[in-house]
Formats: C-alpha cells, sequence, structure tokens
C-alpha cells in the first residue's frame, strides 16, 4: 500500500503545537473536513473519542493511531501530525509521549480491509530508525508526502532526505541485527498485538 495515497499535503501537519490529545483530534478532524472527506465533522468526532475511550491508540516508539468508523467519511483517507514537543497520549502502561499522530478515518465497508492495511504499513514502515527519523526532521508537508511514497519535492535534489523506506510485512518478522534489536522486537510484537486488538474493536 501507497500510504501517499490515503493522504495529501492539507492533511499533513509539521512542526504542530496541540494543548493535549483531544485538541490534537479537534483539529486534525476539521482538516478532514475542510478537505471534504467527511459528511458530518461532529459524527466522526464522536466515533474517534469513542474509540479512544474503549482502549489505547498510542502504540510505542512515540507513535499514535486514533481513528473512527463511521458513515461520514466519504473514503478512506488519513491526516497527519508531527509535533514539536512531546505531546501525552494514552496508551498500554498508562499516558506515554508521541511526536508522530495518524488519524485515520474508515468508512465502515472497509473497517476490515483498508483499516488494517494501513496499521500494517505505518507499523512496519516505523519500525525503521532511519524512516521515523526523516519524518520527524522533514520540513514541510511535501517532504512527508515525499516519504510515503508520493511525488518528489523538487527541492530535494539539495535536501539530506533519503529515499522512501519500504518494509514489507514479512520483513517486520526477520532479526535485526544492531544494538537495539531487543527494542524493535518489543515493538514490533506489541505493535502488532495492539493491531490485532484495535481491529477486533473496529
Amino acid at each position: 500500500m501507497n500510504l501517499a495515497n490515503l493522504t495529501s499535503e492539507n492533511l499533513i501537519l509539521v512542526d504542530a503545537v496541540f494543548e493535549n490529545r483531544i485538541d490534537a483530534i479537534t483539529r486534525m478532524t476539521q482538516m478532514l473536513a475542510d478537505e471534504g472527506k467527511l459528511s458530518d465533522q461532529k459524527a466522526f468526532f464522536d466515533a474517534v473519542i469513542k474509540r479512544e475511550n474503549e482502549g489505547p491508540t498510542a502504540l510505542g516508539e512515540e507513535l499514535a493511531v486514533p481513528h473512527g468508523k463511521s458513515e461520514a467519511v466519504k473514503e478512506a483517507v488519513f491526516a497527519a501530525a508531527f509535533v514539536k514537543e512531546d505531546l501525552q497520549w494514552q496508551g498500554l502502561d498508562g499516558d506515554e509521549p508521541v511526536k508522530m499522530i495518524f488519524l485515520l478515518a474508515i468508512p465502515p465497508a472497509e473497517a476490515g480491509s483498508t483499516h488494517m492495511e494501513v496499521l500494517t504499513e505505518l507499523t512496519s514502515s516505523l519500525v525503521e530508525d532511519e524512516f521515523r527519523e526523516q519524518l520527524l526532521k522533514a520540513q514541510s508537508a511535501r517532504d512527508v508526502l515525499a516519504l510515503f511514497g508520493g511525488e518528489t519535492p523538487v527541492e530535494e535534489t539539495t535536501s539530506d532526505i533519503e529515499p522512501t523506506v519500504q518494509v514489507s510485512v514479512e520483513a517486520v518478522s526477520d532479526p535485526i541485527d544492531d544494538h537495539s534489536g531487543k527494542a524493535y522486537y518489543c515493538f514490533i510484537v506489541g505493535g502488532i498485538a495492539i493491531v490485532l486488538g484495535l481491529f477486533a474493536l473496529m
């Protein structure tokens, strides 16, 4: 799956500042509404908050994936925000700091397909330190979109942004031969478990 096909520059915030988790969800929901992706902004917001109340959506490694399944969603899409300072988000062991937020909007008909594909692609891609660092160092929404697999920015020839890291689902299960292998393993196992849990609650 090419993540760039499910978002756009207008749905990506770089160096974002939010007061709290609810403020982040509110503003990112507004972004989706402004792009014409929602038929009912409040209905989708309520669906996301309902899901937040059912269980944690922070997956570790500074990543949070709030999401909502609603008839108000016209097509599967996500908004992304990269925050300047750590934002506390509900995780398995209480609040944890996040820097990357992906708000998924899923039509009910795609809850068991697109939803799982996006979550799997995110967790498998973001297991790479280099890819996470590139996202957090991105200077613009256009740079982020390019990392997701979108059109390469014109200015990339003079930047230090590397090509998009493509990680297959199979590759996630392979051993990672470096000093942080244990941390990677915990993240992968935890991420898969949470993804399955998220799927069960959709």
